[in-house]
């Protein structure tokens, strides 16, 4: 990952190698020990990674879960504004320009399988891991989209192909988030 003017440029086979090896091991045994009742992670496939789902775990009743991976690199924490984890909810995975419409950011996209997201960090920013119901997640940022990326601002990564955006809120912040979008009121 390169920084230009502001703008994070990605290179896709750093970022490949990032979510290889230890990681794997990591994630993978994080996800057998948060969720109950799981028998086995497998990691998915190419064709299945590209629609988001990095992991699938199997209950003991055959019951399958569909896990999204979101690693933080290391040092990310000289960014965090108020000290504590930052986490990443893409609002455009694809921001639209004259010549692309663009791609509604993962965070927001109602036809995703994906059922938890993972959250972990390098050792050396953060020794916690989140898993978040990824339908709770989205409801709660499309109810406090306009406070988030006012309070926090909207950051931009570039690769040789794309442009994606993304606003990065305190964890806390998003839990809350999450519990309040939680209680219907009857």
């Amino acid at each position: 990952m390169v920084c230009l003017g502001g703008i994070i440029v990605n290179v896709m086979a750093q970022k490949l190698d990032f979510s290889m090896g230890e990681n794997l091991k990591q994630d993978m045994s994080i996800l057998k020990q948060a969720i109950t009742g799981c028998v086995e992670i497998r990691k998915t496939d190419e064709t299945i990674d590209k629609t988001g789902i990095d992991y699938i775990a199997t209950l003991r009743g055959g019951a399958t879960i569909n896990i999204d991976a979101k690693r933080r690199e290391k040092g990310c924490s000289r960014y965090w504004q108020n000290g504590q984890p930052e986490i990443a909810l893409e609002i455009y995975s694809v921001v639209p320009s004259e010549d692309n419409k663009g791609k509604t950011g993962w965070t927001l996209n109602e036809k995703s399988d994906v059922d938890l997201i993972l959250y972990t960090f390098d050792k050396g920013d953060c020794d916690a891991s989140y898993l978040i119901p990824f339908q709770h997640l989205r409801l709660a940022f499309i109810r406090n989209y306009i406070d988030w990326v006012t309070r926090f601002g909207v950051k931009t990564q570039k690769s040789e192909y794309w442009q994606s955006s993304a606003v990065f809120v305190p964890v806390n912040d998003v839990l809350d988030a999450i519990r309040k979008a939680s209680v219907i009121m009857a």
